[in-house]
């Protein structure tokens, strides 16, 4: 039964929350690509007005996502696990192998020709800001949406997870997502060798996807694209390249020594 009241509770609440959370990673990601000594990983500069576009999307964004998780608590669709420590690191892990699985699909669906005009407005930031992160339309946004809230929804019926793990993992979520659209290479070495690169990856990862627009589908890991044979040969000498100062430029190119 629907109860208007706790929809509200939860959505004002959890607006706040993701409003709050993406104002506060936007303005860490602006201050990395511009502090001295950054690593800046697409050359070109950006269109006029791409900003402004951004910002439009990431409050529809900042809207619809609250909404269908605030109507998932507030029916209480999700059946949740104990809150113990143990169970509540499980669940963050979890959360986050089950969460790759999915966007990987929902990525795939979108680059389809039937599909690709749902995904075209993220696409038109080819070269990232952290806003961009978050710039989808309407119906990518959904697809976000119904991925926060199948996640936990589908593992209630097979492992329970944890409220707290899951919390932990949506702010991961959304805050890497963020950070990690930043036009500066934050990523250490470490991420580019076995066998941190199947979980993890460089932001230069991701940006060869908004330069290059095929391969790369995977959200904050490798699995999925190493499974499936989408990834670029050439993504560790672009990393390379980046952290060597010299940044990619004609969308995703990298130098022919690098």
């Amino acid at each position: 039964m629907f109860d208007l009241g706790t929809f509200l509770d939860w959505f004002v609440v959890l607006v706040f929350a993701h409003g709050g959370l993406t104002l506060l990673t936007v303005a860490l990601g602006r201050a990395a690509e511009r502090a001295p000594g950054g690593k800046q990983i697409q050359g070109d500069g950006l269109p006029e007005g791409q900003v402004a576009r951004e910002i439009r999307a990431n409050i529809r964004f900042c809207l619809l996502v609250p909404a269908a998780l605030a109507l998932a608590l507030q029916g209480r669709w999700i059946a949740w696990g104990p809150d113990t420590l143990g169970w509540a690191i499980a669940s963050f892990f979890l959360c986050s192998v089950v969460f790759d699985v999915y966007f990987y699909g929902l990525h795939r669906l979108l680059h389809t020709r039937p599909l690709m005009r749902f995904h075209r407005l993220h696409h038109l930031s080819r070269v990232t800001t952290p806003w961009s992160a978050q710039s989808v339309s309407t119906v990518e946004a959904l697809g976000w949406a119904l991925g926060y809230v199948g996640v936990p929804w589908l593992l209630g019926h097979v492992a329970p997870v944890s409220l707290i793990g899951y919390s932990v993992y949506l702010f991961y979520n959304v805050f890497g997502n963020i950070i990690g659209h930043a036009n500066v290479e934050l990523g250490p070495p470490a991420l580019t060798r076995r066998p941190t690169v199947w979980f993890a990856h460089p932001y230069t990862f991701h940006a060869l996807h908004h330069a290059r627009f095929t391969r790369h589908f995977g959200f904050g890991s490798t699995f999925m694209d190493r499974l499936a044979g989408t990834e670029w040969a050439d993504w560790v000498p672009a990393y390379e390249q980046v952290m060597a100062g010299r940044p990619l430029r004609d969308h995703g190119k990298t130098e022919p020594h690098a």
